[in-house]
Parts: structure tokens; C-alpha cells; sequence
């Protein structure tokens, strides 16, 4: 049995069916807090033979008061189901976001948020609307041993045997780190003397370990519209200055696949050729060989920005390469044609550019979303996944943390490849969801104008994450590279 198989059954067996979990409480939804237009149904399958729905608007929450025994880690599990199919939700506990759950189907099923830490006493549990759209049957409460520590315990090698000299010293170097420290990130166009970069430093004092940038108008219909990057530039400037480059791919649809017009906030639609809902493209028609001017544009597509990755490997920059993004969610083009059919495509873009374009320079994190639409672990250096908590909710996402950790037959680093709100690093070590790193989105999620924002992460708690000695920031990479022996 594998790994992902076991962690996959340890998650499911927290919990039985509705009304006989052997080692929790079980709070009926019907005899919780129901807010807003939610209304109790008259409901036989359930397990009272009540539910509570239908979260149809932000309003509709469900509150719990549930009673912790002692100080301990616990998993909540939602007996519930959705209507018209899967549905996320999430759950706030003592008025902090503390994760989401996702229900697949329209029979009732549990649903778990694993590794949530609780003090001994009294605590409120909210579920509250993402989607909505569920019937919500009741919550069951049992204690659990949280994140082991042999998590942190990693493959030893890179998925490409021919991974340049600077790709393996990064790895080796976030493989010794990654569960004593987090390395502090931000995505920033502007590299190491950016907005977001200098709101930071205003606060702390400090920059940020890790560049993120995109290599978005590096592809050819952007340059054919006139846009123009200088992200390989920054990168080799902040690579220079002792730190770490993330680089996504926004990639733009085939100029005749955009559709005409503009998007609802008034852009050219092939300025956010990106997104599903922008375009018409098709990928599988190039993918599998049925249209070759298909095939020509994607290739196309591919040699342009090996050409950018390229110019980065022979500056001795290595890249954590994180493409095809959030494919589940199914907004951007990548992940509109299902599960396999985006399976398919990342193994091709990772065997064009390893066998044919020799980006050896490349450390390859995914971050699909969901584990259905991981592509396997032979291509696959890093799993991350990408949270945008509520405002100032700075839990540390332990349980999304947990579930990652299922994908993969072995043990692989986990980070936080993108984030809107900085968690509490306290919580982190806590929990021992210890992130490899953070990666905050840019703009409002960080600054407002040039000044930073506190819109999402307030000044004490990025300062605290700064000033952390479990956080590496840009100036103390010298001493981890030292320490490391890398």
C-alpha cells in the first residue's frame, strides 16, 4: 500500500458515518447557531434526521460550540453534502479562518479539516460560505497526532538526473532547511528595489528571501501586442544579491482563440488571455496531434520561454518553476479540459523543456489544487498549493498542510506558493505545518500606493514573521547557505 493511499485512508477513518464516530463528539448541526437564511431540513438520511442549508448567502453560517478536553491538536470533520454536486466551504474557528473542507457529491459524506489546534476550554467552529450550497448534517470532534516530524524527511534528488549544479546546491539547501525554517517571499515585478519589496523593508527593515516573478509577457502574443518583460533581468539582479527566484507562467491562449471584446472589468480580452472565460483555446487539438498549426503555436509558446530560462541557467540562476498553476479551479485554459487532459500537458512541457531545451536550471513545484490532478511523482519536485485566507486570519493552514502531504508516494518538500495574509509563524511550529516558504501575492494584498497595507497582513504580524528565528530573510541567506553547506 502506498503512502498517498495510507494517508488518504487515515484522513477518511477519522470518522464514521453521522452518529457513531467511536472516538468523537458529535455536535448536530441542527442544535448549532444557524444564521442568516440557512433553515433546518426535515432530512431522514441525516443523521438527526435534520440538516441545516442552504448557504446560499455570506450571511448563512452555521456556528458550534464545541469543547476542547485538554490543549490538543483535533480534526473536524463535516457530515454533509452538496447540491448539484461538489461544493468548498469554510471554517472559521474562534473567529479565525482556519481552512476550508470540500464535499464531492449529493449523498451525505464526511468531510475533514484535519490538524486544527485547540486550547482546553470552549470554542465557537463557524462554517461559513465559500461556494455554499451544502446541507450541512453535524460536526464530529476528535483528537488527533497532528503532522508527524518524518514529513520533513525528503527524496534525496531532483526529478531531472541532468539538473545543473546550481539547481541541486538550491535543493539540497531548501531540503536542509525545510522544517526549521520558512523562507520569507514576495512576488513582486519590480525585483529587489520594487513596491512591494520596499513596503516591506519599511516596516521590517528586511527584504524577502525569495523573488517571485512571471513569465507572463515573455510569451509571443503578449510580445505581439506590444507588451515587454524584464523579470529575467530582475531575477539575475536578486540571484546576484544572495537570493531565491519563483517564476509562474500566465500563460496567454493562441491569438485566435481570444474572444472579442473586453472582460468584466473592462481589459482587452487578451490581456487576461489566461483565463477560461477570456477564450476558446482548446489545448488537447495541438496536444494529442489532431491540429498541427495547433501543435506549432504551442511549441511555439514553449521555445520562447525556454528561451527565457535558458538566458537564466546560463547566469547560474537556478529557478523554482511553478507553471500551469491552480489547474483544478478551472478558470485558467490549462485546467478547463479535466483532470488528464492537464496531466498530459504538464508532462509535455516538462519533457520539452528538460529533454528537448535542456532547462536543467529548473526545480519543478506544482501546484494543481487537488490531488486527482497530480501529475506523479517522477515529475514533481515540490508540492505547493496556493491560500488566500480571510483578512488578518493568520492560522497556518495545518490542515491543507496535511492533506499535501497524500499526494506523493514519498515525501516531498511542501510550500506555500502563493498566500494573500501572512500566517503567525507561532502557529506554523505549533501545528508543524512548517512550510518550506511563503510567497505573498502582490498589489493590494500588500501595499496600497507605494505604503504598505494592512488590508490583509497587519504590520505586527509580518514584523513578527520578519524578525522570527524561524524565518529566513534575504540578508541572513549568507549564513544558511554557510550552514547548510550550500
Amino acid at each position: 500500500m502506498t503512502k498517498a493511499m495510507l494517508v488518504t485512508m487515515f484522513l477518511l477513518s477519522l470518522s464514521l458515518a453521522a452518529g457513531a464516530h467511536a472516538d468523537g463528539v458529535v455536535y448536530e448541526a441542527e442544535k448549532a447557531e444557524v444564521n442568516g437564511a440557512n433553515r433546518i431540513q426535515w432530512d431522514l438520511s441525516a443523521s438527526g434526521q435534520n440538516a441545516v442549508g442552504v448557504f446560499e448567502h455570506d450571511a448563512d453560517t452555521v456556528v458550534f460550540l464545541v469543547e476542547a478536553p485538554e490543549d490538543g491538536i483535533y480534526n473536524l470533520t463535516f457530515t454533509c453534502r452538496g447540491i448539484g454536486g461538489g461544493k468548498t466551504n469554510l471554517v472559521f474557528v474562534d473567529d479565525q479562518e482556519a481552512g476550508s473542507f470540500s464535499v464531492s457529491g449529493v449523498t451525505y459524506e464526511d468531510c475533514v479539516l484535519a490538524a486544527v489546534p485547540l486550547s482546553k476550554g470552549t470554542h465557537s467552529v463557524a462554517v461559513v460560505k465559500s461556494w455554499g450550497w451544502i446541507y450541512l448534517d453535524c460536526l464530529t470532534v476528535s483528537s488527533t497526532e497532528g503532522i508527524p516530524d518524518s514529513v520533513f524527511d525528503v527524496t534525496a534528488d531532483l526529478i531531472n538526473p541532468s539538473a545543473s549544479k546550481e539547481a541541486q546546491e538550491l535543493y539540497s539547501l531548501l531540503r536542509s532547511a525545510y522544517g526549521n525554517f520558512i523562507l520569507s517571499g514576495q512576488v513582486c515585478d519590480g525585483g529587489l528595489k520594487g513596491t512591494e519589496f520596499n513596503a516591506i523593508h519599511e516596516v521590517t527593515g528586511k527584504y524577502p528571501a525569495i523573488l517571485g516573478l512571471d513569465m507572463m509577457d515573455y510569451t509571443p502574443v503578449r510580445i505581439d501586442h506590444g507588451a515587454r518583460s524584464t523579470a529575467v533581468e530582475r531575477a539575475i539582479e536578486f540571484h546576484q544579491a544572495g537570493g531565491i527566484v519563483t517564476f509562474c507562467w500566465h500563460w496567454s491562449a493562441p491569438w485566435d482563440t481570444i474572444k472579442e471584446g473586453k472582460d468584466a472589468n473592462g481589459n482587452p480580452n487578451w490581456w487576461g488571455g489566461f483565463y477560461t472565460a477570456n477564450c476558446t483555446y482548446d489545448f488537447t487539438e495541438a496536444l494529442y496531434g489532431n491540429n498541427p498549426a495547433a501543435k506549432a503555436v504551442l511549441d511555439g509558446d514553449i521555445a520562447a520561454i525556454a528561451a527565457q530560462l535558458n538566458r537564466l541557467g546560463e547566469a547560474g540562476v537556478p529557478v523554482l518553476w511553478r507553471p500551469l498553476h491552480e489547474a483544478s479551479g478551472g478558470w485558467f485554459w490549462w485546467g478547463a479540459r479535466g483532470a488528464e487532459a492537464y496531466k498530459a500537458l504538464w508532462r509535455y512541457l516538462y519533457e520539452q523543456l528538460t529533454d528537448v531545451y535542456h532547462c536543467n536550471n529548473l526545480i519543478w513545484v506544482w501546484n494543481g489544487q487537488s490531488a486527482e490532478w497530480y501529475p506523479g511523482d517522477d515529475c514533481v519536485d515540490i508540492i505547493g498549493e496556493d491560500i488566500y485566507a480571510s483578512a488578518h486570519s493568520y492560522g497556518a493552514q495545518n490542515g491543507k498542510f496535511l492533506e499535501l502531504t497524500g499526494y506523493s508516494d514519498e515525501n516531498k518538500i511542501i510550500a506555500l506558493t502563493e498566500n494573500g495574509v501572512v500566517f503567525d509563524v507561532d502557529k506554523a511550529f505549533e501545528t508543524n505545518a512548517r512550510w518550506a516558504w511563503f510567497c505573498s501575492w502582490s498589489g493590494s494584498f500588500v501595499v496600497q500606493g507605494h505604503w504598505y497595507s494592512e488590508a490583509y497582513t497587519e504590520k505586527e504580524i509580518l514584523k513578527k514573521a520578519y524578525d522570527s528565528d524561524y524565518v529566513i530573510t534575504l540578508d541572513e541567506m549568507p549564513a544558511l547557505r554557510e550552514s547548510t553547506g550550500n
